[in-house]
């Protein structure tokens, strides 16, 4: 979904309703996941009801997006940044080490060939 479809919602029962249309679920399979009952997840929907922050994880599993934080978030002039887990900061770091030692060896190859001149 756009951002600027998301950001367009007028209030939070509307950007609810959007993520839980771009799920591709049906509402009973989403207010099951989330252990709430069908009128609490209609007055969700109606904007009379609002998604806890403690739930707004469980809420973003349960149909695959991030389109009600990020209309959370636009509302007080953010954005949502998907952070970056220990594991990836450091794959993307030995990688770059990696990159780098293949650009001298090639470097040094050319030299011991005689094909540059340092």
């Amino acid at each position: 979904v756009p951002l600027a479809m998301v950001h367009s919602r007028k209030n939070q029962g509307d950007a609810f309703t959007l993520a839980c249309e771009a799920s591709g679920r049906d509402d009973k399979e989403i207010y099951l996941d989330l252990g709430i009952d069908a009128g609490t997840f209609s007055r969700m929907k109606d904007g009379k009801n609002t998604l806890s922050a403690d739930r707004m994880h469980d809420f973003c599993a349960a149909v695959g997006n991030t389109i009600l934080p990020e209309w959370i978030a636009y509302q007080v002039g953010c954005g949502l940044v998907m952070l970056k887990t220990e594991a990836e900061r450091r794959a993307e770091l030995a990688e770059a080490r990696a990159e780098e030692a293949e650009k001298k060896l090639a470097w040094a190859m050319q030299i011991m060939q005689g094909k540059v001149v340092a």
